[in-house]
């Protein structure tokens, strides 16, 4: 026999077809020449690996291969070169996309991020999805809790209104691309002696439209786009925080030629609030409290982030950093309509300088704690 295909591929004589298939993408990652480009024997173990797997994933040709030792009249699978873009093999119908293949693994397809943006372009007739944007918003604390409504100027780009986003100017029209002659493609065949390699990459000219405008818009300069100010209303949901980023579908850039618009998103800054700190859903307060308020009782008021205050009683005999908790009066999480608790947590103040009566008064709390040790 000439070439073991078993071998190549490194599975048993006996594999099963799901076996063949996964073993050929484990080596499709690792010796494909796009992901090897500076090993010049990656290509020639791809054409092999490739050529295998061509027989063995075909049941008629699997079983010809395993009688014979060879397939077709001069024993080779198929003759020619083959397009590393579009390769894939099996019967039945069984192909699958290379492209998609290392998108899934991680690598993000064939060619560069832009090439692989004006496929994108091509299939959709030139349209492409408009750019995100993103800007910073400081809000306070209330309105980091509770949620709020802002209005925030943008400059952004927007649809052409003279174009309406084609690119043409009015009347004008389109003709053919001269440089791809209306297939919106360059294809190159490169021949070697591994056979021919065939690259197929988007139209500079028209970015895979296959035609372009007689006339470009005299607003837009082709482009279907304007740069514009814009003063927008948008929605902060109840429970952000510092730091967060909120996405507002649809308000970024307009898309090229009709594309979609891309989306805004907000970075939050939240203002600090000097009556309370924010842990989680969780606000906490401290309250300062004499020492005979400590010992006696008494009632404080606490203020609330949504404004006002609510009464707290504090029994007698409240230690220092002892806490209290008023539920439903801290903070939201985003996406719980449940707030959190607002935690009271008490501070009793020492007296830095004494007044002399203070003084005085102590002395006799102190003679009487004295003789309660005594006895």
């Amino acid at each position: 026999m000439g070439k073991d295909y078993y071998e190549i591929l490194g599975v048993p004589r006996d594999a099963s077809p799901d076996e063949i298939k996964k073993k050929y993408r484990e080596l499709v990652m690792k010796y494909h020449p796009d992901l090897h480009k500076n090993d010049s024997d990656a290509a020639k173990r791809m054409s092999e690996i490739n050529e295998a797997y061509e027989v063995l994933s075909n049941p008629e040709k699997r079983a010809q291969y395993d009688r014979f030792g060879a397939v077709g009249a001069q024993g080779a699978p198929g003759g020619g070169g083959f397009d590393f873009r579009d390769f894939g093999f099996g019967g039945g119908g069984d192909f699958f996309d290379l492209d998609d293949l290392l998108r899934n693994f991680g690598f993000g397809g064939f060619g560069s991020a832009e090439t692989r943006r004006q496929n994108s372009q091509r299939e959709a007739g030139t349209a492409t999805r408009g750019r995100d944007i993103e800007v910073s918003l400081t809000i306070t604390l209330a309105e980091a809790v509770l949620g709020t409504k802002k209005e925030i100027t943008i400059t952004r780009k927007e649809v052409c209104p003279t174009c309406h986003g084609s690119g043409v100017e009015p009347g004008s029209g389109y003709i053919s691309c001269p440089t791809c002659h209306g297939t919106g493609v360059i294809r190159r065949v490169q021949r070697t002696i591994f056979g021919e390699f065939v690259t197929q990459t988007t139209c500079p000219t028209c970015h895979g439209a296959g035609r372009i405008p007689k006339e470009k818009c005299h607003t837009c300069g082709g482009n279907g786009v304007v740069t514009a100010t814009k003063t927008i209303e948008v929605k902060i949901p109840a429970g952000v925080d510092n730091g967060m980023r909120v996405r507002i579908r649809g308000q970024g850039n307009a898309g090229l030629h009709g594309g979609p618009h891309g989306d805004l998103y907000l970075k939050i800054t939240v203002r600090p609030d000097s009556r309370f700190e924010r842990v989680g859903d969780k606000l906490y307060y401290t309250a300062h409290l004499t020492f005979p308020e400590a010992v006696l009782g008494t009632t404080v008021q606490v203020p609330l982030v949504e404004g006002g205050f609510e009464s707290l009683r504090i029994p007698s005999g409240t230690q220092n950093g002892a806490e209290f908790r008023i539920r439903g009066k801290g903070a939201h999480a985003v996406g719980n309509r449940r707030r959190g608790d607002l935690i009271v947590k008490i501070q009793v103040d020492i007296p830095s300088k004494p007044s002399q009566e203070e003084i005085s008064l102590i002395k006799n709390l102190k003679e009487i704690y004295d003789k309660r040790k005594v006895n």
